[in-house]
């Protein structure tokens, strides 16, 4: 795991001073060594996490008798494999690690070495004979990639936008689009920044950039292979299914510990990440330490900790839990957002980062459980996949908050209640499937933030990739539908972007084995039932697990890592919220009816609401806005003149 970065100029030569401070603004990625490369009109540049070969394998890596120059990010899983067909071909492989593997399969094949790489993986390939750069990103967005082509003859790329804007060519322009899906969704979701003119390569595609242009293509296609893999479970039953996705997932585990540096696991307590250490349990020797790391909050009275502990007791694994102060919240609010180059998603980031710190005192790569909860339905939200046409009118009829409150009379939980209403009633299917994942809907954005310009227009602009998610396949079947959406969307533009920012923040990389290329089709091609049972989510993970985790576990419902923000905002966070909030030149003094946001911050103060995931997404994106962006244009927040660009702060 690392950072990369670089640019092709067909127009002046690159300069080492430039490719240089664009890996310094990532040397958090990559820790142990440092490493540029000038060849011709291209220069590249990389910062190394040693996870493999660590004594070999320097990068950007040129090799003898090749004309293919790499910087790459991330790990190839089946390397070993492909390093034999490389060797019975009587290839010369200088090193033993995966970089000279994906170098020589490139050189070899170019883009259609891609199908052949598992793994997660970003990276900028140079062919020097024809002066060609390959931008590839994994199938599922595991690991990031941005590009921009600022003037003809001249790309330039890297693992972070931070990268990217050391280059002279490059310009901080905000892409209001891409806003406005941050403050509906609190991610951009597509091939956009919150950059105008900075782009995304999208998950499972490349980029090849010459003098002739830029020529794109897609590797890995979500649609078809859920096809190919509904028709390879044709006629199985549930027990020959069950046992397919047994061996898929204890498969997906053990190529994500080859490693030459120690491997722990994240650990909430949770179905999905108990899942993952007891399959580590079993396939290490039984000796062998298996490290796990839990984060709470102090005082916090629904904790997962306990849980957690239960599972490593259960287990038996050496386990560390880590408790977050509302103090170490704030000053991590600020740091994290630097380090993210955009607002915090979810209200658990800075959590995950403080434990990512810790566990990075004694190992150097984790394993967690995100993914199956888009792979094999886990939210609450897919048992309504199927609600019926008059459920729907009749939240419409009644408004979201009314049918909240009466669930909420009924026993349910109001919170989730409001969530699941504010999305049924809706009477688009676009607009539905992209509701859950909102804190704000249509009617609150445009009372909060009129100065958005929240037309007609604009509003269907943040679900353009919603549309093209449901426009790549025939996904047969609501649930498939909304699990495409997911997959397409959230996953790689919340979850997977914020793991990265999180865990490489410290240098820590992370591994998802829910997120194997193979298993991820294999879960969204299942029977609904082996998916959906009554209220019950993820069923053919939790009858495969009865064996192997207490039963506490199997019987808990989806919690979730809540943090007590409804709190925190009325006691340490409620100066930070006001003081960003009301601040004249921040987002909300640009774009907001600073009366509306007022008025929500006086009634969640006095509890008249709790208002705290919506005061939460105009908090991150006001510590965006005000902390990295304004200082990117030359202006501190309060109007005075930045001189030096805004420093990543790091943790301490």
């Amino acid at each position: 795991m690392c950072g990369i970065a670089g640019y092709i100029d067909f127009n002046a030569p690159p300069s080492d001073d430039v490719l240089r401070a664009m890996a310094q603004t990532i040397h958090r990625r990559g820790p142990d060594a440092q490493g540029t490369l000038i060849d011709g009109p291209c220069g590249l540049a990389h910062r190394r996490l040693s996870i493999i070969d660590l004594a070999g394998s320097p990068q950007p890596m040129q090799v003898p008798a090749s004309d293919v120059s790499l910087t790459f990010n991330g790990e190839i899983y089946n390397y070993q494999d492909l390093q034999k067909e490389l060797r019975a071909a009587n290839v010369p492989l200088k090193w033993s690690g995966d970089t000279e593997v994906l170098l020589r399969f490139v050189e070899r094949e170019w883009e259609k070495a891609l199908p052949r790489c598992d793994g997660m993986f970003a990276f900028g390939a140079w062919q020097r004979r024809q002066q060609k750069l390959l931008l590839a990103r994994d199938p599922l967005g595991k690991k990031p990639l941005f590009y921009c082509t600022p003037e003809p003859g001249l790309i330039v790329f890297g693992s972070e936008i931070k990268a990217l804007l050391e280059h002279p060519a490059v310009t901080a322009k905000l892409d209001l689009d891409a806003l406005r899906q941050v403050v509906r969704f609190r991610a951009v979701y597509g091939d956009r920044s919150l950059y105008e003119g900075i782009r995304q390569i999208e998950p499972g595609s490349w980029l090849e950039f010459s003098r002739d242009g830029v020529r794109t293509g897609c590797f890995y296609h979500l649609g078809r292979e859920v096809e190919r893999a509904a028709e390879s479970i044709r006629g199985l039953g549930d027990v020959q299914l069950q046992t397919r996705f047994g061996e898929m997932i204890e498969s997906a585990v053990r190529k994500r510990l080859i490693a030459d540096v120690p491997v722990g696991a994240f650990l909430s307590g949770g179905l999905d990440s108990s899942v993952i250490v007891a399959l580590i349990r079993s396939l290490r020797a039984r000796d062998a330490e298996v490290r796990t790391f839990s984060v709470g909050f102090a005082g916090d009275q629904h904790s997962e900790l306990p849980y957690a502990r239960q599972v490593a007791d259960a287990i038996g694994t050496t386990h560390t839990e880590v408790a977050l102060h509302e103090k170490d919240y704030a000053d991590l609010f600020a740091q994290m957002t630097a380090c993210r180059d955009a607002p915090l998603s979810e209200p658990a980031d800075p959590a995950i980062a403080r434990m990512s710190e810790v566990a990075k005192q004694s190992v150097k790569v984790v394993l967690s459980g995100e993914g199956s909860d888009e792979a094999f339905c886990g939210y609450p939200k897919y048992t309504l996949a199927k609600a019926p046409s008059l459920l729907r009118a009749g939240v419409r009829t009644i408004g979201p908050e009314r049918a909240a409150a009466l669930a909420g009379a009924l026993g349910l939980d109001r919170r989730r209640a409001l969530v699941a209403a504010r999305a049924l009633g809706l009477p688009s299917e676009i607009d539905r499937l992209s509701q859950w994942f909102s804190y704000l809907d249509r009617a609150a954005l445009q009372s909060l933030l009129p100065g958005m310009g929240w037309s007609a227009d604009t509003w269907s602009r943040t679900t353009q990739p919603h549309t093209a998610a449901l426009a790549m396949s025939d996904w047969q079947g609501n649930l498939r539908r909304m699990q495409a959406v997911d997959c397409l969307t959230w996953l790689p533009g919340n979850l997977l972007e914020r793991g990265d920012r999180m865990t490489m923040a410290v240098g820590l990389e992370m591994r998802v084995p829910f997120l194997d290329k193979a298993l991820v089709p294999f879960g969204i091609a299942l029977p609904d039932h082996l998916k959906i049972r009554g209220r019950k989510g993820k069923w053919i993970v939790r009858q495969w697990a009865q064996e192997k985790l207490p039963p506490a576990i199997l019987a808990r419902r989806k919690w979730g890592f809540r943090v007590p923000l409804a709190h925190w905002f009325r006691g340490h966070l409620r100066p930070m919220l006001f003081d960003y909030l009301r601040n004249p030149r921040g987002l909300c003094g640009t774009y907001a009816d600073r009366q509306q946001v007022e008025s929500l911050l006086t009634s969640h103060d006095s509890g008249q609401t709790d208002a705290n995931l919506a005061l939460w997404t105009l908090l991150g994106a006001e510590v965006w806005y005000q902390d990295v962006f304004l200082p990117r244009l030359g202006v501190h927040s309060n109007g005075t003149p930045e001189i030096h660009r805004a420093a990543t702060p790091a943790i301490v």
